[in-house]
């Protein structure tokens, strides 16, 4: 169990308490903070498994990270891979970011956060590796 604030007397209280034992209000049922810390997990598993697949397909065909435009420029770049990376991103951190600013699981919610940014680090850094290997 973990401890919210009373919306009304701003009393630390049980988040399972249906009724605020300093003001007696009666409190609302809020269930969805208890999908939040799940939610993000979930969203984290689909990136982390969206940029494996990536990393498979660039690994079985790495002409894709030497392919030039007409200008020279290569398509699939460093800025490239952090955008289709990073910004997804961010949509795995909003369950996290609720959690944290409800103070709800608060050492679940950084721990996801933490975690994200840590193999966001990791993909971003094999996918270096992966261009010096395709002799980018």
């Amino acid at each position: 169990m973990s401890k919210i604030l009373c919306p009304y007397c701003r009393q630390e209280i049980e988040d399972t308490d249906k009724v605020c034992p300093f003001c007696t209000t009666k409190l609302q049922n809020n269930d969805y903070k208890t999908l939040l810390i799940p939610m993000g997990f979930g969203l984290y598993i689909l990136w982390f498994i969206a940029n494996i697949i990536g990393f498979v397909i660039l690994n079985h065909w790495p002409q894709i990270m030497t392919t030039k435009d007409k200008d020279g420029d290569l398509i699939f770049s460093l800025v490239e891979y952090t955008q289709i990376c990073l910004q997804p991103l961010v949509v795995v951190f909003v369950p996290y970011i609720i959690a944290l600013v409800k103070k709800y699981k608060v050492k679940e919610a950084t721990a996801g956060i933490s975690i994200c940014i840590i193999f966001a680090v990791i993909f971003v850094i094999y996918f270096i590796h992966l261009q010096k290997v395709a002799g980018v």
